[in-house]
């Protein structure tokens, strides 16, 4: 691509789709008007690598090409250290979990059963079974439920598997 240069971020599966669904297979992380390119913009910018000792690879197994412009690779460059790679998918993850939970709220407001939302969910954030599995996505959502406090829905499923919470 003209004008851009390709950066390679390790991440999680289900961030590397969320960002595709969102971007397109090949993302340009643009300064204005995306809240996504101006993290980028502040991590490139931010040299200090204060989480290196605490980075672990083994949970980013995917690799994410997106492309910045030339004119800010030429001010800051393209190399992230652990901890700016470790901020960009926190980022990310809080932004994908807390549409995930809002989504799930509304659609339980109107048919209480975890399982029969779980598509439709899926849909509108754009992630497949193959990046975030149903398991996963339901732990997620009930860790939620505790943690905010609100009321859990109880299913055969919860009381045997989610007794441990």
């Amino acid at each position: 691509m003209k004008g851009f240069v390709p950066v390679d971020i390790p991440t999680k599966k289900y961030i590397r789709a969320y960002i595709f669904t969102k971007f397109g297979s090949k993302p340009i992380m643009k300064t204005r008007g995306m809240e996504i390119g101006q993290k980028m913009h502040d991590l490139l910018q931010h040299s200090t690598n204060q989480r290196r000792t605490s980075f672990r690879c083994k949970y980013y197994t995917e690799m994410l090409r997106i492309y910045i412009p030339v004119k800010e690779f030429r001010r800051f460059g393209a190399n992230l250290n652990e901890s700016n790679i470790k901020n960009f998918n926190i980022f990310i993850e809080t932004i994908i979990k807390g549409r995930f939970h809002t989504l799930m709220d509304d659609m339980i407001s109107t048919l209480p059963n975890f399982q029969s939302n779980l598509p439709e969910v899926r849909k509108r954030i754009g992630i497949d079974k193959e990046a975030w599995s149903d398991d996963s996505m339901r732990k997620c959502y009930y860790r939620y439920r505790i943690a905010t406090g609100k009321s859990l829905l109880y299913t055969k499923y919860f009381k045997k598997t989610f007794t441990y919470l």
